[in-house]
């Protein structure tokens, strides 16, 4: 059953227990002193204003060498998205590769902005053309709105693929957490309706069901970064208090088939309560025939990619992720021999 919690919590736990790396242990506590000055009811437009402080407070400067623009597209449904494209300025073509990429934060958090440097420096560790969507945000806008905005640019891209020097038999779909939930979304609505699906999936510790009823739900409810209780939290306003948990285009655990999917390169942390999402979705990719490459770090939590310029750990998973990029790219990750995860300090 999905927990019920409708209060917003502090995103971290206190940094005690837990076998982090230095660097990750010195992250969690810098954030949990930014999150201990704000109260923990904070109203959805407030938490979105500290979401951001932390991300803009983590956020390296561009890296040079990539061009960066920004549109807004059409929707499906009517509406409009602000996308912003990233293009390394060398190796590229008129027919280059491209990632597809949906911001992290709870299907209520996040933006372009937020993430910024890391779709930037993901773009060149990929040699590839990214391209970050602004989707709309719960509770105002609950599901299927992020679900439909992210399928909306994914027939974007298809759609303008000439226009936007990129070719879309080798373009990926990528995210963080909630925005993992949106990617692997998109792939098996593409699947489905029998259209073009993207090359790859990228998932970065993933959140792939509001059941909860996983182990790492209990085993690490009080992870440092985020909790089992916010997680329910975030997916309440997500699915409107549960009303869409059982639907797999919100929750893609929640599918009967994983046949003829993409391959996958899923990522997780060892301390994140979201953990056996990605290890469960790797397991049923691999049991109905899909290629997977699934890697848990094991001393650091969710929102590693933030630590990455104070966590070694998290520097090399970032690099991992490049590679992984690469990989999907170029049809290069193999179906794994053994079920158990790729380790990482």
């Amino acid at each position: 059953m999905m927990l019920s919690e409708t209060e917003p919590k502090s995103v971290t736990k206190p940094a005690t227990g837990p076998d982090l790396c230095t660097g990750m242990r010195r992250f969690v506590a810098e954030v949990e002193t930014i999150y201990s000055r704000v109260p923990e009811d904070q109203p959805i437009a407030d938490q979105r204003k500290t979401y951001e402080k932390v991300a803009r407070h983590y956020t390296r400067r561009r890296p040079a060498g990539i061009r960066v623009q920004n549109m807004t597209i059409p929707t499906e449904h009517g509406g409009t998205l602000h996308i912003r494209v990233y293009r390394p300025v060398e190796g590229q073509s008129a027919s280059s590769p491209a990632i597809l990429f949906f911001h992290g934060g709870g299907f209520a958090l996040g933006s372009i902005e937020s993430h910024d440097c890391v779709v930037a420096e993901l773009a060149l560790a990929a040699s590839a053309v990214a391209i970050s969507v602004n989707y709309r945000l719960a509770p105002e806008n609950p599901f299927p709105a992020a679900f439909e905005d992210a399928y909306s640019a994914w027939q974007f891209v298809l759609a303008k693929s000439d226009a936007l020097g990129i070719d879309p038999a080798r373009t990926i779909v990528a995210g963080d957490s909630a925005g993992a939930a949106l990617a692997a979304a998109v792939c098996l609505k593409a699947r489905d309706l029998c259209r073009r699906m993207p090359a790859g999936q990228l998932l970065i510790y993933p959140v792939l069901t509001a059941m909860a009823d996983l182990p790492s739900y209990t085993e690490q409810a009080n992870a440092p970064m985020l909790s089992a209780q916010s997680l329910a939290y975030f997916w309440s306003l997500y699915t409107e208090a549960g009303e869409h948990a059982d639907n797999p285009q919100a929750a893609p655990l929640m599918a009967s088939d994983f046949g003829g999917l993409p391959p996958a390169r899923i990522a997780t942390a060892h301390y994140d309560p979201c953990r056996d999402d990605g290890a469960v979705y790797a397991q049923r990719l691999r049991e109905a025939g899909v290629s997977v490459e699934y890697r848990c770090a094991a001393r650091l939590t969710h929102g590693y990619l933030r630590a990455r310029a104070m966590s070694p750990a998290a520097a090399a998973e970032f690099a991992a992720l490049g590679e992984g990029a690469r990989a999907l790219l170029r049809g290069g990750i193999k179906p794994a021999q053994e079920p158990q995860p790729k380790t990482a300090a």
